[in-house]
């Protein structure tokens, strides 16, 4: 894997944060699959290419200013591990949230195909195993 894949993981949460739903169709393969933090926890939040709209619709209305923070990156053979903290408030209850936030990623000729998100950095890593 090349610093190619991180460019493309740190562009995804570039336009993730900036709702720019037109540069996430242009990252995202037309097949990638995306876990949500939402859809991991039983809780819905489908995504996909084709639903980046709604998704972000929806997300809009359970959250103001959702924020995905990445510190840091890391290629762990094949994939590049996202590590940060989502921030944001509940529309309703305005309740300020800081969690950490993590994030497993496949990219195969610049596009997306693996978005796998984690409420914790441990599991994110541990779904990758150990480093090769």
């Amino acid at each position: 894997m090349s610093q190619e894949s991180v460019e493309v993981a740190k562009a995804f949460y570039d336009a993730y944060n900036a709702r720019d739903s037109e540069a996430l169709e242009r990252l995202l393969h037309p097949e990638a699959k995306i876990t949500t933090l939402s859809a991991r926890g039983g809780l819905g939040g489908e995504w996909s290419r084709e639903t980046t709209r709604e998704y972000f619709e929806q997300l809009e209305e359970a959250w103001t200013g959702l924020r995905i923070e990445i510190e840091e990156y890391r290629e762990i053979g094949e994939r590049v591990i996202a590590l940060g903290v989502a921030r944001g408030a509940g529309t309703s209850s305005h309740v300020e949230l800081a969690s950490d936030f993590a994030a497993v990623l496949v990219v195969m000729d610049s596009k997306i195909v693996l978005v796998d998100s984690y409420n914790n950095w441990k599991d994110a890593l541990d779904a990758v195993g150990p480093r090769e």
